[in-house]
């Protein structure tokens, strides 16, 4: 850290410790006298027009600041009243009331209101505004509809809620599998592209977790606890983040928790009970029930052997299964019916159990309030296994010291523990359960009965005899290995506020975040009493890691000034911050070779000597910001809002003698926004239909820093040695890092963006209609580029790079009816985004995204492109599109798929092998397009409808377009396991005639729409079924090609077996069309009449009932993939390797209050 950062920072800490913070307004001296009049006690109760008490509205004496807020009951105690009093009554969405005092509790209806002028929104740095004087899109989703998600993630409760925002669902691991989400599109290229997660003013960087292998544990945000949410508004564009400087580049979704509410007389408490089951009903992928386990190419084409036994083999191009009595292979040597088993598949699954249990106290005086809760969540998920608890407490309290000062302190803790979670594919088959249903698993496998049998229920030692190895690794690792990962989550914050001047506030929040982990893993042998002995391990492992946030700001309160006869508005706030993280550590330890005593889990039972690892990171990262903002407004009609934000950060900085660099690491956000409620300027003159009419325009800047060290490349940084201090640290040694080409002008990456947009709303607000349109570009991304040979280095760290996302969101609702006891609302988003790649570097035209996984596409950015295309390999025939036939135009040939034949393969009786031509074979060596990550748009539906207490909520979401692709399908298709391949494998399904290797006609020929390479020979069928002479069939369709030359026709299996699976080219139906559309979520509510609720000494009791994921109204993945199968929370990674089960959850809810 240079001397320039230093001073920055003794500025910064000096501007925070002198209290600069967020303000509250203080009234003039003679209101606060007017206040603190002697007077009684005003009591009451705050309702809507359908009768639902109002939590959280404003109650203050009017011309005072004698105020409060309703408590969860609608009710509100107001101290030194006076009857005569005129009491005020507010709450976003509703009319202000205002009733005369008399001495008697109030009874309150508030009335909707069409212009939504009180509307509060909550913006960055947890900044609260009008709702009307916001000059960008932003979104606030009720804590309500996230909670009865039950989810463990988060991300996943926003699906399909907010325009503008894409979520690809992921569960391949299980309960803890991590979803992606990006707002407005992916924008870097060698980064993070998730917004962050502000939860209380501490921010939470969502990391890549998923990946194609392995186990996804999820992230640190599982640990939070909806229950405890207060508000949640996601923002969108970079003016909106423009105050988060460095870290706003991908958005942000900011997390307000719960607290007490002050005037609130005795203890209030709440209990909320939820218990949930999920439903395992339909396998990954379509499956066929009618031919059972057997090759094509066993000698014998599919059918069973001469002796009448089947092949061993775990693919199903065998005969059709006709109940005969036969060995299947089982572990007993029983004979059994040969019958399709068309549910062996949920063998491994189990239906999910979650039960989520939260309880929390709150309460208030005149000067104080808090609220403590307690939650815990217990997840067994539809792996069998696979379990997920959690324990959450959550404490937020508000009290005032004196006249002048007053403090808030928040705690989140939390404690989970994660079992067994599934694997997401890789290499690793044996854990991929996706993986066996579609490619292990003949249709006639009796896997229930396989299961009671593979291992010996006496010695513990698992079968060694029958064909389903990979089927009796995966049981022996599923009912004996444990996988535990327990986490401590704490997020702690404290904030210091100050009344200065009844004009002038200031505050300091200071934010920690601690994230500890401990895993453990216990692996066991298959033999006996899981021997021999070296068989089996055991590992444990952890890290821990912080970060810190400090903010302060000073704030003047809206102050009126006049230019002539117009009125202005006028209010300034100054900000410094200061964030970073704390040292961080890791490690390991494990078994070496094995078990002394197998099934004995310690380290002292290990069979050789343990190398412990212990690592740790130093704090290595900060970042010091000012900030301006003010807000300037016309008569309460036209807002403009500048703001300024100068980050320095440590992660840019460079030793003095290296001039280029210097000024690298401080960087300037500028923002303005404006908004223009046109309908009170022009009030008078428009019909009175048009309710509310708001225009909104933005510019900004935001950008990105780097990790720790990138400036150090070429000259080494200090690493862990292996010399220890006494305290277990281990001593810090000098490593050149040699490998990697200096760069001395390394600069932050920088985000510009302009945003229009306009809030509509008709016929006192039943029709309304919220557009934006928004243009994003994203310069000098920090990359790692190949070096020059000659520099001696690989790689080198550049700027480069131009992303521009441009795009528009429309969010539409309508009310038809609107009554007393009657309210039915039509609601939806729609989004488009265009992700394109303007420029990359003067050196470097085309960017991997993602590297092709055993013959998978691999995905690319290239200039003047689509930001994220599928593409083939270079120079290979993997994933080389299929050649077409091109002649004159009208020929009917032209555009079908090329095929030449191959040769006669198998032993003793050979079938006939066709191949598709590929551009590769036609000597096209570049990397061919094949599709793009990119939906065409995403859409959601909803609509609600409530009658007095009852209450229906229905919400569809859906993407349309892009791409997908999916590796189980495409090692899956060649086994004949999917329900595709039933084309062509009987008369009834298409086959054409063949005549098998015992002289008899059948019908399992498969009929291609192809035309056949120039030069081209295939073999005639003799009259037995076997090949003839070759003869030219150049240029002629398959099917004249059978028809005039009599050739053998292709075996249905044989074909799929020999142009599928691994290294198989890009058939047109592997790149699948991720187009679908989700019946998301059916809720049911019925709040009890408060009579009945008093008889149980409660204020409130609901009763709800909840269906999520309830089936895909349209899903154009092939063969019925299920979409949520995606292995990656990479959103440039739109692929599987195993997939998971389609599956419903249904919730029951129940919450009192008393």
């Amino acid at each position: 850290m240079n001397k320039h950062f230093r001073s920055v920072g003794l500025l910064v800490i000096s501007a925070l410790s002198s209290g600069m913070m967020y303000a509250v307004s203080t009234p003039p001296s003679n209101e606060v006298e007017a206040a603190q009049q002697v007077g009684s006690a005003c009591k009451g109760v705050v309702k809507d027009a359908t009768g639902e008490t109002v939590i959280g509205a404003s109650v203050v004496v009017k011309g005072t600041t004698n105020g409060t807020i309703t408590g969860v009951d609608g009710d509100f105690i107001l101290k030194n009243v006076k009857k005569g009093a005129i009491i005020q009554i507010s709450f976003v969405g509703y009319k202000t009331e205002e009733v005369v005092w008399n001495g008697q509790p109030l009874k309150v209806t508030l009335k909707d209101d069409s212009k939504m002028l009180g509307e509060v929104t909550v913006t960055a740095l947890g900044l609260p505004k009008q709702a009307k004087s916001v000059g960008y899109a932003t979104t606030r989703v009720s804590p309500t509809e996230i909670e009865r998600t039950n989810s463990v993630n988060p991300v996943n409760a926003l699906q399909g809620k907010v325009a503008g925002v894409q979520i690809n669902v992921g569960g391949a691991s299980g309960v803890t599998s991590s979803s992606s989400i990006t707002i407005r599109g992916a924008k870097s290229i060698d980064k993070n592209n998730s917004p962050i997660f502000v939860v209380d003013g501490m921010i939470i960087q969502e990391p890549l977790t998923g990946n194609l292998s392995g186990t996804d544990w999820g992230s640190q945000l599982k640990n939070l606890n909806s229950a405890d949410y207060e508000s949640v508004t996601v923002l969108k564009g970079a003016a909106a983040t423009a105050l988060y400087g460095s870290r706003g580049a991908n958005g942000a979704i900011v997390i307000v928790s719960k607290g007490g509410k002050y005037g609130k007389q005795g203890l209030g408490i709440e209990v909320n009970q939820t218990v949930e089951w999920t439903n395992v009903y339909k396998s990954p992928v379509e499956l066929q029930n009618e031919f059972g386990a057997g090759a094509t190419y066993n000698g014998y084409q599919g059918d069973f052997l001469p002796d009448g036994t089947l092949q061993k083999t775990s693919q199903s191009w065998g005969p059709r299964m006709d109940g005969r009595t036969i060995n299947q292979y089982m572990p007993n040597g029983e004979s059994t019916a040969f019958v399709a088993h068309p549910d062996n598949w949920k063998e491994f699954y189990q239906t999910g159990l979650n039960s989520t249990t939260n309880v929390a106290i709150s309460g208030g005086g005149e000067k104080s309030s808090f609220r403590l809760s307690y939650g815990y969540t217990t997840n067994n998920g539809v792996f069998k296994r696979n379990e997920f608890n959690r324990h959450n407490i959550s404490f937020k309290g508000t009290t005032e010291l004196n006249k002048i000062f007053s403090v808030e302190m928040g705690v989140k803790y939390a404690f989970s523990k994660a079992l067994n979670g599934g694997s997401q594919g890789g290499w690793d088959w044996s854990n991929n359960v996706g993986m066996i249903t579609a490619y292990y698993l003949p249709r006639n496998m009796d896997v229930a009965s396989y299961i009671d049998q593979y291992r010996d229920p006496e010695t513990q030692a698992v079968e060694t005899t029958s064909p389903w190895g990979t089927l009796r690794s995966y049981l022996h690792n599923r009912d004996t290995r444990v996988r535990e990962r327990s986490e401590q989550s704490m997020l702690a914050d404290l904030t210091l506020r100050a009344k200065i001047a009844p004009w002038l506030g200031a505050s300091v929040k200071a934010n920690y975040n601690y994230y500890g982990i401990d895993s453990m893993n216990k692996d066991y042998g298959t033999g006996e009493n899981y021997g021999p002995s070296g068989s089996g391990a055991y590992g444990r492992s952890g890290s821990t890691s912080g970060s810190y946030n400090v903010l302060g700001m000073l704030q003047s309160t809206d102050n009126k000034f006049n230019i002539g006869k117009e009125e202005f508005t006028v209010s300034a706030i100054v900000a410094a911050e200061v964030y970073g993280n704390t040292k961080s550590n890791s490690w390991s330890k494990s078994t070496n070779g094995g078990l002394v005593t197998p099934g004995e889990f310690s380290f002292s039972n290990s069979k050789n000597k343990i190398e412990p690892s212990y690592t740790y990171t130093p704090r290595n990262e900060q970042t010091f910001g000012l900030s301006g903002i003010i807000n300037l407004s016309w008569r309460d009609q036209v807002f403009l809002e500048l703001t300024g934000r100068n980050d320095w950060l440590s992660t840019l900085t460079y030793p003095k003698y290296i001039t280029t660099g210097q000024n690298n690491y401080t960087v300037f956000y500028p923002s303005a926004n404006a908004s223009w409620v046109f309908t009170d300027t022009f009030r008078k003159k428009l019909p009175e239909w048009f309710s509310f009419g708001k225009l909104r325009a933005s510019i900004a800047r935001v950008g990105m820093g780097t990790s720790a060290y990138a400036t150090s490349n070429g000259f080494g940084v200090f690493s862990q040695s292996s010399i220890y201090t006494p305290d277990r640290n281990t001593v810090l040694a000098a490593n050149p890092n040699l490998g990697k080409l200096f760069n001395n002008d390394l600069k932050p990456e920088i985000q510009q963006s302009i945003e229009l947009g306009a809030d509509l709303r008709f016929f006192d607000e039943r029709l309304n209609f919220d557009f934006a349109y928004y243009k994003t570009n994203t310069y000098n991304q920090i990359m790692s580029v190949g070096a020059v040979q000659e520099s001696g280095a690989s790689s080198q760290m550049i700027n480069a790079g131009n992303i521009q996302n441009q795009g528009i969101e429309l969010q539409v609702e309508g009310t038809p009816i609107r009554t007393k006891d009657w309210r039915w609302t039509i609601g939806g988003n729609l989004t488009v985004n265009r992700g394109k790649v303007k420029e990359i570097n003067d050196n470097v035209k085309e960017w991997q995204l993602m590297g092709g996984y055993d013959g998978a596409p691999e995905i690319w950015a290239y200039e003047g492109g689509k930001f994220g295309v599928l593409t083939s390999y270079l120079n290979s025939s993997y994933n080389s599109p299929i050649a077409t036939f091109q002649g004159e135009s009208g020929d009917p040939r032209n555009g079908k798929m090329l095929i030449d034949y191959s040769t006669m393969y198998g032993s003793p009786n050979a079938v006939a092998m066709y191949q598709a031509v590929t551009l590769y074979d036609q000597g096209v060596t570049e990397r061919q397009i094949l599709g793009k990550v990119e939906p065409d748009f995403t859409l959601s539906l909803n609509t609600s409808l409530s009658w007095k207490d009852f209450d229906l909520y229905i919400q569809g979401d859906g993407r349309f377009g892009g791409n997908y692709f999916s590796n189980m399908w495409k090692y899956a298709i060649p086994t004949g396991s999917l329900k595709s391949t039933l084309q062509g494998r009987a008369e009834e399904y298409g086959g054409i005639k063949r005549i098998n290797y015992k002289g008899e006609t059948v019908y399992d020929g498969l009929m291609l729409d192809a035309v056949f390479v120039d030069g081209a020979k295939a073999p005639v069928m003799n009259s037995d079924g076997t090949a003839g002479d070759l003869v030219d069939v150049g240029g002629m369709t398959y099917a004249d090609a059978i028809a005039q030359k009599n050739i053998i026709p292709v075996m249905t299996g044989s074909w799929y077996a020999w142009n599928y699976g691994w290294g198989a080219p890009a058939f047109p139906e592997s790149i699948q069309d991720n187009t679908w559309f989700c019946l998301r979520e059916i809720t049911l509510g019925y709040r009890l009449p408060e009579k009945f609720c008093h008889k149980f000494g409660a204020n409130y009791l609901r009763l709800g009932f909840t269906a999520r994921n309830i089936c895909y109204i349209i899903n154009k993945l092939t063969d019925g993939l299920n979409p949520a199968s995606i292995s990656s929370n990479n959103p440039l990674q739109p692929m599987d390797i195993g997939g998971v089960p389609f599956y419903r959850t249904f919730a029951f809810n129940l919450t009192v209050r008393f």
